[in-house]
């Protein structure tokens, strides 16, 4: 199975949120290679700047550590990204970091790794595995 993981998901199991087993899971299932998951660096500076400003610099920085330890790959941004992720975000009401997110997984056929409502528009082409 393929997983891209949004800011949210990661944030839940950064903090130990409802259903952060979830996310848990599906990192260990990465390191065993039983699945690949993907962030989209716009989701992975999301996740920097959300961290540092709840709980500093540092822990930032370690969760971005997190991710590259945990066998996330970050995927680039790249022009044909861009404009999928801007066509997605003047489509539907999404913030321009979920539609990084959105648009990852449907480029990949993946499934995207959320609690966030602000995708349930882009269901059913949207898979989804809801936290």
């Amino acid at each position: 199975m393929e997983y891209v993981f949004d800011t949210y998901a990661l944030m839940v199991y950064l903090r130990r949120e409802r259903n952060y087993q979830i996310v848990r899971t599906t990192i260990f299932e990465t390191l065993t290679g039983r699945n690949q998951a993907y962030i989209s660096v716009i989701n992975l500076g999301e996740l920097f700047y959300m961290q540092a400003r709840k709980s500093g610099i540092e822990k930032a920085e370690s969760s971005v550590s997190f991710v590259k330890r945990a066998g996330i790959l970050i995927q680039p941004v790249t022009t044909e990204r861009v404009m999928n992720a801007a066509r997605l975000k003047a489509s539907i009401s999404l913030s321009y970091a979920d539609a990084f997110a959105a648009s990852l997984a449907l480029e990949l056929n993946a499934t995207l790794i959320t609690g966030d409502a602000e995708y349930k528009p882009l269901e059913p082409n949207l898979k989804v595995l809801w936290l």
